[in-house]
């Protein structure tokens, strides 16, 4: 190969044409909105005119904001002796499209706040120009994702406390105001301020500033860049950048943000009830019931507020719920209190009492004798202990019936008939006693007819119920009435936890329900419950009176518990014959009269004893032979009624009461051993665990 000469490789690289390389172009202009093209939150893009840029709207979270919590406490005293409050409010906002963003197929981008910051605003009254003032409280914000934001005020110091709860909880004035500010495309000289300054410009402040200028290659000229300069009247101190192009001059500014949310009353409804808390030396996270809680050391004299926080209408057996946060317990309000229904039939006697004397003026008196207790749904309860479990603030917490009943306002029954009634303590634990006596009141008024009367009315199956209200007791603080309404009519009864006898058999694949009672049942549902999983069964099936049927056993029943609600079957048109199925009836002279005896185990420790039988005798009374009295870990207490003559009800009533011990430890022997008791002075036995030790045999030595 050729090599070409030295002197011609040189004249063709001379040959060879010159590229002059100039500055690179200037970057294209950031992405941001332009000011001009505002229409309410929508604005159009700078580089892009299909695209369409947002301003984001916040508002309070949505019922019921996690987020939400009055959290007070009292530990020192302020210069007047006053409790000295503090306190911490948390509450939730959320960020979303606001709702002029109607096309959901247009290209959208978020306009990026920066410097977000939040005030919270309550008013109040000057005490000495009476003038309306605004106390602000500065808040913090914090992003958690998914667009929401936690809004913190702390601390709330002294009178700031009792301020806010009662706006929160009052009268409802509190607002939150937010600002923040977003960078934007606008003309030199248009109106753009940075929130945080916003108040310095109002006031004609006058602050230093720089101005940043940008280039951008406009059609005519590619090659150098056309610097130019911002226009006097532009203010100092706003970071800016601005442009050119197509010989239209813009300038990258902070716009300024800001919205005010009316608070109002959001937080006064009931579910947020236990978000207001308060916590002295003494007691912690005591709900507030009102702001004499923040006012006085002592809080509450009682320790039961109404739980207004769960939505007691979804358990249509129940009224009302009260909370106790130093027992930890909900107390359930039934509906109604009906005749207690159980193996010896329903818990009413009527009594007739003759007059055989010849002094006698009055010749007749009925006294009619009922025990009563909650009808509630034990579907129901299950359902509600598991929400009760499922709330952070009230998972610690038992439920539990009502035990006592308050003297005022008194408990009464609605009856036109001419009578006494009583109401009183059961002797079962969560029971009560009603008796109604009437009497003949002359001539024109027999007993007989209205005993008749009371009778129908207790059969009755056209709503003619007898109706009363039972008032309940708390505690001795609770200030206002709490009632539960009395209902004596048999279509409505209450049922124990024993009635019916709930067996699976694997054999056959079934559940087998067997009644313990001598009348027919209804049962209009049931509910198959797996740890925290209900199934509910709605059925109409009646369950013969001692007697059984079955149900389809579900695949996995392991751990499977069975709740069944049910009533007694009750004929259309009760007759006669029929009532005395349901109301025990005797007749007696009046040289006798009618006893309760009872005997209790409560002090039994059944965790040894499988179960107890007492016979009761009495020498002075050889024919009187009450029941035999049961009692096991479920049964705690019986009682029976007895016909004694008037002086031994009034002075003395010994007796003899042997007691038959069947222990759980099939290794330790049935014990039998007898107790004396005084059924005048007390009529109620009470047998200790220390009765059964004391009458063990002797270990052998």
């Amino acid at each position: 190969m050729v090599k070409p000469a030295p002197n011609l490789i040189h004249a063709i690289l001379i040959a060879e044409p010159v590229i002059k390389v100039g500055p690179p172009p200037p970057p294209p202009p950031p992405s941001l909105p332009l000011v001009s093209s505002r229409n309410g939150n929508l604005f159009q893009g700078r580089n892009d005119p299909n695209l369409h840029w947002y301003l984001p709207d916040f508002n309070l979270a949505a019922d019921v904001d996690p987020g939400f919590a009055f959290v007070a406490s009292q530990s020192s005293q302020s210069e007047g002796g006053s409790p000295f409050n503090k306190a911490r409010l948390t509450l939730r906002l959320h960020k979303s499209q606001p709702d002029d963003v109607s096309n959901p197929d247009a290209k959208l981008q978020e306009i990026s706040l920066a410097e977000m910051s939040a005030n919270l605003s309550t008013s109040y009254t000057d005490d000495k120009t009476g003038q309306e003032h605004q106390k602000p409280f500065a808040a913090t914000i914090e992003d958690l994702g998914n667009g929401d934001f936690q809004l913190t005020v702390d601390p709330l110091l002294g009178p700031e406390v009792i301020l806010l709860y009662q706006d929160l909880t009052f009268f409802g004035k509190a607002t939150l105001s937010l600002s923040a500010s977003y960078q934007a495309w606008s003309q030199p000289g248009a109106g753009y301020l940075l929130a945080r300054k916003q108040q310095l410009f109002e006031s004609n402040a006058i602050v230093a500033m720089k101005v940043q200028t940008l280039s951008a290659p406009t059609e005519t000229s590619a090659a150098a860049p056309r610097p130019f300069a911002a226009q006097s009247f532009i203010r100092k101190d706003m970071p800016s950048a601005i442009s050119q192009r197509g010989g239209d001059t813009l300038v990258q500014t902070s716009q300024a943000w800001a919205k005010q949310l009316p608070i109002g009353l959001k937080y006064k409804q009931d579910r947020y009830q236990l978000k207001y808390t308060i916590s002295t030396d003494t007691v912690t996270d005591h709900v507030i019931l009102n702001a004499n809680d923040l006012k006085d050391f002592s809080l509450s004299q009682s320790e039961f507020t109404e739980l207004k926080a769960v939505d007691v209408s979804q358990y249509p057996t129940l009224s009302k719920l009260y909370m106790g946060v130093l027992s930890r317990t909900i107390v359930m309000v039934p509906k109604r209190y009906s005749v207690v229904r159980g193996r010896a039939g329903c818990a009413a006697l009527c009594v007739a009492v003759v007059d055989s004397s010849p002094a006698s003026g009055s010749r007749c008196r009925f006294e009619f004798d009922f025990t009563i207790a909650p009808e509630v749904s034990r579907i129901e309860v299950y359902k509600l202990q598991q929400e009760i479990k499922g709330r952070q603030e009230l998972k610690d917490y038992k439920l539990k019936l009502p035990d006592f009943q308050r003297d005022s306002p008194p408990s009464t029954l609605e009856t036109q008939f001419s009578s006494n009634i009583h109401i009183d303590q059961g002797a079962l634990p969560q029971t009560f006693s009603v008796t109604v006596s009437i009497q003949d009141e002359g001539v024109q008024t027999p007993a007989v007819a209205n005993a008749n009367a009371f009778i129908m009315r207790l059969s009755s199956s056209t709503g003619a119920d007898l109706i009363g209200s039972l008032s309940i007791k708390l505690d001795d603080g609770y200030p206002q009435p709490v009632l539960s309404t009395i209902d004596l009519n048999f279509a409505h009864t209450a049922g124990s936890d024993h009635e019916i006898d709930v067996q699976i058999v694997e054999e056959s694949s079934e559940i087998k329900f067997t009644s313990q009672l001598p009348l027919d049942l209804l049962i209009s549902r049931y509910a198959l419950i797996k740890g925290s999983a209900l199934t509910e069964v709605p059925t109409n099936v009646v369950l013969p009176a001692k007697g059984s049927l079955t149900i389809p056993l579900p695949p996995d029943h392991m751990d499977l518990t069975v709740a069944v609600d049910a009533q007694l079957v009750i004929p259309q048109q009760m007759a006669k014959s029929d009532t005395m199925k349901f109301l025990e009836i005797r007749t007696a002279d009046v040289q006798e009269t009618q006893y309760v005896v009872a005997v209790n185990g409560s002090g039994i420790d059944f965790n040894k004893v499988d179960s107890v039988e007492a016979s009761i005798t009495f020498t002075t009374l050889p024919n009187v032979t009450p029941r035999v009295l049961k009692l096991n870990t479920n049964v705690h207490a019986d009682s029976t009624h007895i016909v004694i003559p008037l002086e031994n009800a009034v002075f003395a009533l010994p007796g003899t009461v042997n007691l038959a011990v069947h222990f759980s430890d099939p290794e330790i022997s049935d014990l039998n051993f007898t107790l004396q008791n005084d059924f005048t002075a007390s009529p109620v036995l009470i047998v200790l665990q220390s009765d059964i030790d004391k009458n063990l045999p002797k270990p052998q030595s």
